[in-house]
């Protein structure tokens, strides 16, 4: 699943330019999921005094609501070691792109998901740029101030040139389908499983000959498949 980190620091513009980005994406038909990252110690989705909260109060460790529109599904957990494949097992498999918003420890290293830093000065691009792998542009507050031939790295105002920042993240997306190819994927936990090509090939098999045979079901060999098993009494 691509995956597109906006990272940077408070008031840099992070909220702004995840917005560009899931307004253009969603125009050209892309299904967007957004993970935003907040700090804050106490905080709580969820409203004092409501039915939900009490319901959490007296102990339920998942609570979910239903709406006319919406379905919200609070998880009682703790959060600090969570990696990103354990977060990102709620998102839906039909999801065509992930956007994160935040998270800059957990995903700043890691050169396989592709960021767009928000600044406020280009000191700041200056220490992104030692401390992120993989920028694919800078944004924020103080883009227009960055050199562009000294910094290397594309610099768009999400703002003003949305197109040019979603035909950006496009050849990304691209770029990850072609790097992944993979057919056959099994998570157990929230984290994915290593398969050799024959075993992957077998068992794909045999879930699409399974599958097909359910009444009202149309599956080909072509299609992709993703397992996903959960340990019964796990949290």
């Amino acid at each position: 699943m691509p995956i597109i980190a906006v990272v940077g620091s408070k008031g840099s513009g992070k909220t702004s330019t995840v917005e560009v980005l899931v307004r253009e994406l969603t125009k050209k038909g892309y299904k967007v999921a957004t993970v935003k990252h907040i700090p804050e110690e106490n905080f709580t989705i969820d409203t004092e005094g409501k039915d939900t909260w009490r319901h959490a109060k007296a102990g339920a460790k998942m609570i979910i609501s239903v709406a006319p529109r919406e379905i919200a599904v609070i998880h009682k957990v703790e959060t600090a070691k969570l990696s990103l494949e354990n977060i990102l097992q709620f998102c839906e498999e039909d999801i065509d792109i992930v956007i994160l918003e935040g998270f800059r420890n957990l995903v700043g290293a890691d050169p396989k998901i592709f960021k767009i830093v928000t600044i406020k000065s280009p000191s700041e691009a200056v220490d992104a740029s030692k401390n992120f792998k993989n920028i694919i542009a800078f944004s924020g507050a103080a883009a227009s101030e960055l050199n562009k031939e000294e910094i290397g790295i594309p610099v768009i105002d999400a703002l003003n040139e949305p197109e040019r920042l979603v035909e950006l993240v496009e050849e990304k997306i691209k770029e990850i389908g072609k790097i992944s190819g993979e057919d056959f994927t099994l998570y157990v936990d929230g984290n994915k499983v290593s398969l050799n090509p024959f075993v992957r090939k077998l068992m794909k098999s045999v879930i699409i000959a399974m599958t097909s045979n359910l009444k009202g079901v149309d599956v080909s060999r072509n299609d992709r498949v993703v397992v996903k098993i959960k340990k019964w009494g796990c949290s």
